[in-house]
């Protein structure tokens, strides 16, 4: 089991406020979810980082928070690429036909209301 820390920012009335979430995920459990263990949103980061349930004396999660924040306020692309993609025509999103079976249609029929209410 480890941890994982999530954070960004929000301009709010003039003051910038700080979302921090933490998660619980399980590595050696293949497709398995995360879990969101704590959230907290103020305006000052170490009293966010307290309400999310990061100890105080956990300095080295609370740095890496502070440098994923630093890496998503930085341009993801350098400028002259991001010209280069612009000009480039967007593609439309595909649609795939969707099939449903004769079990599901008749599942629907004989127990879908029983379900739904």
């Amino acid at each position: 089991m480890e941890y994982l820390h999530s954070i960004h920012t929000k301009l709010i009335a003039g003051e910038t406020y700080f979302f921090v979430k933490k998660f619980m995920t399980f590595p050696e459990f293949r497709g398995t979810a995360n879990v969101q263990v704590g959230y907290g949103m103020h305006t000052n980061f170490e009293k966010a980082c307290d309400i999310s349930g990061i100890a105080v004396n956990d300095i080295a999660s609370r740095k890496q928070i502070l440098f994923q924040l630093e890496q998503h306020n930085l341009p993801k692309v350098p400028d002259r690429q991001i010209n280069i993609q612009a000009s480039r025509p967007q593609r439309s999103a595909e649609r795939y036909p969707l099939s449903i079976t004769d079990m599901v249609n008749r599942w629907m029929v004989e127990r879908g209301a029983e379900a739904l209410n």
